[in-house]
């Protein structure tokens, strides 16, 4: 079976809304599983109505092997703050980086 790297970021940007997504916004979740790296992510999405939890059990369903990499959501709100995606974007991509190594 493949060796497959997860991740992902999740956010409903809302213009009209006051508050930009900031990294606290991300840690907080907002009811969806907030920031989580490494192997950490596949517990705080199992059982989660969104799409990455049903991906994540039908890969494990068909026995490819999972390497978590890092996982943010955040509520709706006003667009994400560079530091925020820069901060997340970055664990994510060196995460994926380690996991080929």
């Amino acid at each position: 079976m493949a060796r497959i790297a997860v991740g992902g970021f999740q956010h409903e940007t809302n213009t009209f809304a006051p508050s930009k997504a900031d990294y606290p916004a991300f840690e907080a979740g907002g009811g969806w599983p907030g920031v989580q790296y490494g192997e950490a992510l596949f517990a705080a999405v199992e059982g989660a109505n969104i799409p990455a939890a049903g991906a994540i059990q039908a890969l494990r369903a068909h026995g490819h092997a999972l390497v978590g990499t890092a996982w943010a959501a955040a509520s709706p709100s006003a667009h994400v703050t560079r530091a925020a995606y820069e901060r997340i974007a970055g664990e994510l991509i060196e995460r994926l980086r380690a996991a080929g190594r």
